[in-house]
């Protein structure tokens, strides 16, 4: 695993959460426990489950955080005064990012896998974060194209789903090949949506 950043040793609260995406995003949900934060982080069981009772609640918690940031993010001023494509390239260097630091996967990737055994709640908390990053993409997809500044066939909520899926989909081949995978998928991708 990369070398992680936490938060100080006085944080425990939001020492355990970055350590728990962490785990989610390279081992997935499923595959790490309590034990697995306890022993990292030098600290006892008892205390993960005095900061999150469940690992439902500390799941809960994890995609609730991407959705604060995913909100956050997609309403920067530095974000919304960029061109169609310019906010494309942002949604992709945020995927690359993924890449770089050998996560290899996104959230929705990382959850999708394990999706049916995720208690109900962060299933629909999922459910939300997919749906507003989509609707985001697909109102940057048509402004794009009524300016003719990007192309596509079909609805842009369509595409945006594709897009999603495809970005998705291209950290997966990069886990198991290599970064080149990764870069050819996205420059398909430009191809495609670029005049």
């Amino acid at each position: 695993m990369p070398t992680l950043l936490l938060p100080p040793a006085a944080d425990t609260r939001a020492r355990i959460l970055a350590l728990a995406e962490e785990l989610l995003l390279t081992r997935g949900f499923n595959a790490f426990s309590y034990q697995h934060i306890a022993k990292e982080l030098g600290i006892k069981p008892a205390a993960v489950h005095y900061h999150y009772p469940s690992k439902d609640d500390l799941g809960l918690a994890l995609v609730r955080r991407q959705l604060a940031r995913l909100r956050k993010w997609r309403d920067l001023p530095r974000l919304t005064s960029l061109t169609p494509p310019q906010q494309l390239d942002a949604l992709l260097d945020t995927y690359f990012g993924h890449v770089q630091a050998e996560r290899r996967v996104c959230l929705f990737g990382a959850l999708a896998a394990d999706f049916r055994t995720l208690p109900e709640a962060m299933q629909a908390e999922l459910r939300i974060f997919n749906r507003e990053l989509t609707e985001w993409l697909a109102q940057v997809l048509a402004v794009g194209r009524a300016t003719a500044s990007l192309r596509f066939v079909g609805s842009p909520s369509a595409k945006a789903i594709q897009l999603l899926t495809t970005l998705a989909g291209a950290l997966q081949v990069a886990r198991v090949h290599d970064e080149r995978h990764y870069h050819q998928i996205i420059e398909q991708l430009r191809l495609e949506l670029l005049p």
